[in-house]
């Protein structure tokens, strides 16, 4: 690493040894936004542009609740965010280790 540059110590050394820290907080600020509910209801105007988040209370309304309906679209709601996790799940647990907090 001798006569690196700034630059090039920056993307050589510390980029990769940072990796499993960006996973994680990439994993978290994902998790943050797909569960996002008052931003996406104040902006979504039709009903084609509402989120997961926003549609879901639809299946319960005064006069009567689709249970099923409602367990299934949050079912499937779930997924992408098990599969977020499932993917970094071995970067979210090195990020946490090198945080050096112990028990």
């Amino acid at each position: 690493m001798d006569g690196l540059g700034y630059w090039r110590t920056y993307w050589r050394i510390v980029v990769p040894t940072s990796r499993p820290v960006f996973a994680a907080v990439d994993t978290i600020v994902f998790i943050g936004s797909w569960n996002s509910f008052l931003w996406p209801l104040v902006i979504g105007q039709n009903r084609e542009a509402w989120t997961v988040q926003v549609a879901l209370p639809t299946f319960t309304t005064a006069q009567t609740v689709n249970l099923h309906e409602l367990f299934v679209a949050a079912a499937v709601s779930v997924l992408p965010l098990l599969l977020v996790f499932l993917t970094l799940q071995r970067f979210i647990v090195a990020g946490v280790e090198r945080t050096g907090i112990d028990d």
